[in-house]
């Protein structure tokens, strides 16, 4: 059984630490004091678009159904009663009730002081929560959280399923000054992309929301470096003329390549109860 609600909040006690840590990476000697907890292994995150209000092609809901396919396939489901980042940070700016969905065999093992167990439904319903809130979806195993609940030693059979917002994320904050190292832990879903259409004035929205520093503005247009782009979307929803898009490559070729990501937790044709 993982921890209780109150040894995970004195593990919490430490997250001050996680900015102090992104800060320093970038310099010798911390890169390499900090290069095992970025391996990946341990810390390994994909963001998936799916707030509802992000311009996508004929509003597709490809995202959305990939997710949903992944909590399908799981043997558990587990929800957490709040977001551990946003309850930490105080966030004033989006919903601090909705908490992370954990999925794998290790979602079993966590305590009932931290949530619940749920079934297919009540997760799909979270999720079209956290969409129409303009959460964006991030999927991935993460050390510090398998840590501070206990699961450790069933890391390997735990997968979150976070609904992260730019001002409390642990990943996303403060990655902009992190070093190499921690941006590569989020890996882009090769089936999305990001294009800038006609729209664009330069505005520079799309810059100062970017949290790896994606999006600059180059000859008065934005131009967003696929080679640095995490793909999650922010930066079409901040677009006051919704000029950025995100697209897809088909249902299948997006939930196959998730789903070869987080294997062996999920496995293909598995259906939890």
């Amino acid at each position: 059984m993982g921890y209780p609600k109150q040894v995970v909040k004195a593990f919490l006690s430490l997250w001050p630490f996680t900015h102090l840590v992104k800060r320093l990476s970038p310099y010798t000697p911390f890169r390499q004091l900090f290069a095992p907890l970025v391996k990946e292994e341990i810390f390994k995150v994909t963001f998936v678009p799916v707030c509802e209000d992000i311009p996508t092609p004929q509003n597709t809901a490809l995202p959305r159904q990939a997710i949903a396919e992944l909590i399908k396939a799981s043997s558990h489901r587990f929800i957490h009663d709040g977001c551990i980042c946003r309850n930490r940070e105080g966030c004033v700016v989006y919903p601090r009730d909705i908490g992370c969905i954990f999925l794998g065999e290790a979602a079993a093992h966590l305590h009932p002081s931290l949530g619940h167990r749920a079934g297919v439904e009540e997760c799909l319903e979270h999720l079209d929560k956290a969409s129409e809130t303009g959460l964006t979806g991030m999927i991935g195993r993460i050390w510090f959280d398998a840590t501070t609940l206990g699961l450790l030693r069933d890391f390997r059979n735990f997968l979150v399923v976070c609904f992260c917002c730019d001002c409390c994320c642990l990943v996303r904050t403060d990655m902009r000054e992190a070093g190499k190292g921690f941006k590569d832990t989020i890996r882009k879903l090769e089936s999305v992309r990001v294009t800038v259409g006609e729209g664009c004035v330069g505005c520079g929205k799309c810059a100062e929301t970017c949290f790896v520093g994606a999006a600059a503005l180059v000859n008065g247009r934005s131009f967003i470096d696929p080679e640095v782009c995490k793909g999650c979307g922010r930066c079409a929803l901040s677009c006051p003329r919704r000029a950025i898009r995100v697209e897809f490559d088909s249902g299948d070729a997006l939930f196959r390549e998730l789903l070869t990501r987080v294997s062996p937790v999920i496995k293909p044709g598995g259906r939890g109860v």
